[in-house]
């Protein structure tokens, strides 16, 4: 098969742009997606974070757009403030890389509403991503006109859903021209998001793509709680006491990077750095020397990732969680290639473990370690901590004292007593909860509402 980043409809610009950015081979769910966005079909897509979606939309959309045509073109919506400003990240990313002149806004609650609405009367963006309610917000206001958009995409589509925000989609989309070529992206298409898209895609091109992202089984991955440790000298100690024949650190940004290879220098380690701030030119002739043997340590940042390819990674360290899940499969997957034993080693604090818990949903298992006399050896996984709490919280100290006060009593009909106790009182703690849930229901969403303006 044709590799589709350089498929012929794709504007020279953007084959271009994705090489720069080290886009060589496509993902599944970019080799189904992209050829059907080009052909101008309406598609659902069931895929999880980590397949690589965001460029299976974002490429057809920047190459749909006209750079001379002033109005709106394109909408992609995201269900939250920081997913929509992950994507108007990413796509700042592709079209500076292609070297395209397309204006390109971001609209999402907590930011300047009046600002952005006074930016829209002087310059009309080409593509808008936008959380929903801010969007209505803006296209009732009519901020700008949506009857020449040519492309509307719908990311997370189920946390939409589940967040409350398809009615405002669906007002948006109702003014949309008939023509529009219209894709929802999901990880999973509960009945009701699917009654939904048919009202506005009578057969769309429905592409499953089965979950990528579990670890390759040469791979030992590793969670190492640093706690109130110093991140710092931990990595130092992880990068030294097994002596890696290569090791992969990566961090979140290029700062990070500096900052880590300058204190790894001042520790004595011959240590080099990938990220986009330095120059092509100065990119290659690291790998050269990397690959020569010059290095034995080497600390990256995500953006490096993509196309980092290096023979014999041994060992990768990420020394913090990325901000989006999906560089996590490109990083650790740097390590255990061509069938040859890989080792990979997560530095977390307790308030990151509902990352790990979002990857443990998608596949990745990570086995819990603690370092002890230069080693790392396993220890429980997190999770057993919860579980002894969740055991500890079935009674409360009431019931235990009364079951003690019973117990040594003995009295007849005691064990009857004790049960109808507890009936009661859990009776009594549903009915607290079911309260305490409707309004905390209540209050999410309006907050929700809120953010989405």
């Amino acid at each position: 098969m044709n590799n589709i980043f350089t498929d012929s409809r794709l504007r020279p610009e953007l084959q271009a742009g994705l090489k720069k950015i080290h886009f060589d081979k496509p993902t599944p769910v970019q080799e189904k997606v992209i050829p059907a966005l080009l052909s101008r079909l309406n598609v659902v897509v069931q895929a999880a974070t980590g397949s690589g979606k965001t460029h299976s939309y974002l490429v057809p959309v920047l190459n749909d757009i006209d750079e001379n045509a002033n109005y709106v073109q394109a909408i992609i919506t995201a269900p939250s403030r920081e997913l929509a400003d992950q994507l108007y990240q990413v796509a700042k990313e592709l079209r500076k890389a292609s070297e395209l002149d397309i204006s390109i806004m971001h609209l999402a609650g907590g930011t300047d509403r009046e600002r952005q609405l006074e930016r829209l009367e002087n310059n009309k963006p080409q593509l808008v991503i936008a959380t929903p309610g801010r969007l209505l917000d803006f296209v009732q206001k009519k901020a700008f006109a949506v009857d020449q958009v040519k492309d509307f995409i719908i990311d997370e589509a189920d946390m939409t859903l589940d967040m409350g925000f398809l009615a405002d989609i669906d007002q948006v989309m109702a003014k949309l021209p008939k023509n529009t070529l219209i894709a929802a992206f999901s990880a999973t298409i509960p009945v009701k998001l699917s009654n939904f898209l048919r009202k506005y895609m009578a057969h769309p091109d429905e592409i499953v793509i089965d979950n990528p992202t579990v670890i390759a089984p040469t791979i030992k991955n590793d969670l190492l709680d640093i706690g109130s440790k110093d991140r710092k000298n931990i990595l130092y100690k992880l990068l030294t006491m097994g002596q890696p024949y290569l090791a992969l650190v990566f961090a979140n940004t290029k700062q990070k990077v500096d900052e880590l290879v300058n204190y790894l220098q001042d520790q004595g380690l011959k240590v080099a750095k990938i990220h986009g701030g330095i120059t092509e030119r100065e990119r290659k002739r690291t790998l050269r020397q990397v690959e020569q043997g010059q290095y034995q340590y080497v600390v990256a940042s995500d953006l490096a990732a993509r196309g980092l390819d290096i023979d014999g990674v041994s060992l990768v360290v990420n020394y913090e969680v990325p901000r989006d899940l999906e560089f996590m499969i490109h990083r650790i997957g740097r390590t255990g290639r061509n069938g040859l034993p890989g080792h990979a080693v997560t530095l977390i604090r307790e308030e990151e473990m509902g990352r790990i818990a979002e990857l443990e949903k998608l596949g990745v298992h990570f086995d819990f370690v603690e370092i002890k006399n230069d080693e790392l050896v396993p220890r429980k996984h997190y999770r057993s901590r919860d579980n002894r709490q969740a055991k500890n919280r079935k009674l409360d100290t009431k019931l235990v004292g009364y079951v003690k006060k019973e117990k040594r009593k003995r009295k007849p009909g005691y064990k009857k007593k004790i049960k109808r106790a507890i009936q009661e009182d859990n009776r009594q703690k549903r009915k607290l909860e079911q309260r305490h849930e409707v309004r905390k229901a209540k209050r999410q969403r309006k907050r929700r509402r809120e953010q989405g303006r």
